[in-house]
């Protein structure tokens, strides 16, 4: 019996150990890309004269922002298991003290699985091993939980994990990943579950009062547009349940970036507004952390990125698969990157989210910043004037004061029978497809107000 328990101990550290092994050295030449400034990412032979053979080599820019980097995808026989072991060892070369982050996820046909993510220091002596443990939730991602296959290096994190240092121009070092290998597989995280309703109505609000930048409710918006540099990441437009939505896929890691069509200016707006419709499966510590991202003021004198703001939504239980109205305060954003003379949203070119505990598809609506005033919703019938009425052929409607922005018109069963976008004080309404009777038009103004008249065809 001794023996036996003897064995079985052997046996157990012996596989204990052997879970242990260098997952990735560089030496097949992985893919590797850098980003947000990052000078360099490169694989060359080890500068050090120590053996490694190829190593990766990262060169960060005091001009790139402090959350440059670079990520490695690796091979599908190649992979991080980090279901129960949650430590990965990396080799790491710097002649000067540093604190790097390292980050898991997931892309591809990779089972969705939690971003994880952990900082350790490094000081400066050359070759180290560093030992992340990915439990800690750095960067407001989870524990690490599942098969990974994309790793990510961030050079300019604090030493405590909480926050990015200023960038340098300095040069690092990274060779043989080491931990559980595990295999990719399972055909491509979550089912794809769109919208099923429509996004809420937003309410009427005064002109001049918001500004949007997607959705219909307020007139013209800015828009979103994909970008080069989040390839693979993709942002399109979809109808569902019969109306317009964005939907934005995470392929990117669990990073999604866009432009702005046209520079906003919501230095005056005091809220900010956007539905959203969570594809995935409710899991536990499932985050969206927005972000805008002011540029260039216009007159030349800075490029690039001048302030930003973030604002980090934790997903509840019941916010999956349904629309999430997230109506917030301005000043509960908190100013993450500001330049001197840069301390508002007068500006913004960029919007950014990243997700975390597996979220990968996601769809918006009613993107928009407003006063959180109210509109009266109608004014008064009388502005408006309608002849010939009655009429054979067509109505001419005028509105006085104000330009009119839509008008439907109604038969007596409350059916819509035609629906007008105008933008001018005046229209003409062609009623010679009409059935002679009674409808009922509903006009609406630019301060999204409207009233109801009666029209006769005869």
């Amino acid at each position: 019996m001794k023996k036996i328990t003897l064995m079985m101990f052997a046996l157990i550290s012996y596989v204990g150990f052997a879970q242990q092994e260098v997952v990735q050295d560089f030496e097949n030449a992985p893919a590797v890309a850098g980003f947000e400034g990052l000078a360099s990412a490169s694989l060359v032979g080890d500068p050090s004269g120590a053996g490694n053979g190829q190593v990766l080599e990262l060169i960060t820019s005091a001009a790139g922002n402090p959350w440059q980097g670079a990520e490695v995808i690796l091979a599908d026989d190649s992979s991080l298991d980090l279901t129960s072991d949650l430590t990965v060892s990396v080799l790491v070369w710097s002649n000067v003290p540093f604190s790097p982050m390292f980050k898991v996820e997931t892309t591809g046909s990779a089972a969705a699985a939690p971003f994880a993510a952990n900082t350790q220091s490094h000081t400066g002596s050359g070759w180290e091993t560093l030992t992340f443990t990915l439990n800690t939730g750095d960067d407001g991602t989870a524990v690490a939980n599942g098969i990974y296959n994309k790793v990510v290096f961030f050079p300019n994190r604090s030493s405590d994990g909480q926050a990015w240092n200023t960038p340098v121009d300095a040069t690092y070092y990274f060779d043989n990943i080491t931990g559980v290998k595990g295999t990719v597989g399972g055909g491509g995280g979550n089912t794809v579950n769109p919208p099923t309703s429509m996004a809420p109505t937003p309410p009427a609000r005064p002109a001049n009062s918001t500004v949007s930048v997607y959705g219909d409710a307020y007139g013209t918006a800015a828009g979103l547009n994909n970008v080069p540099w989040d390839d693979p990441s993709t942002l399109t437009e979809e109808n569902h349940a019969g109306g317009d939505v964005l939907k934005a896929e995470f392929l990117n890691g669990n990073f999604f970036g866009s432009d702005l069509g046209t520079v906003a200016d919501a230095s005056a707006m005091t809220y900010f507004h956007i539905d959203v419709w969570i594809s995935d499966d409710f899991t536990a510590g499932q985050v969206l952390n927005f972000k805008l991202s002011n540029h260039n003021p216009g007159d030349g004198s800075l490029t690039g990125e001048t302030n930003a703001y973030e604002y980090t939504y934790a997903v509840g239980a019941n916010d999956s698969q349904t629309w999430v109205s997230i109506d917030v305060p301005v000043t509960d954003w908190n100013n993450v990157e500001t330049q001197p003379g840069f301390s508002d949203i007068q500006y913004l070119t960029q919007f950014l989210i990243t997700s975390a505990g597996t979220i990968d598809v996601i769809y918006m609506d009613n993107f928009y910043f407003h006063q959180n005033t109210l509109g009266v919703d109608t004014f008064d019938a009388s502005l408006i004037s309608a002849y010939p009425n009655p009429t054979q052929s067509s109505w001419n409607i005028n509105l006085n004061n104000s330009n009119i922005q839509s008008v439907e018109i109604f038969n007596t069963l409350g059916s819509i029978v035609k629906t007008i976008q105008v933008n001018d004080s005046s229209v003409s309404i062609d009623a010679s497809d009409l059935a002679t009777g009674i409808y009922f038009a509903k006009v609406q103004n630019d301060n999204n107000q409207f009233n109801t008249i009666k029209l006769v065809k005869n």
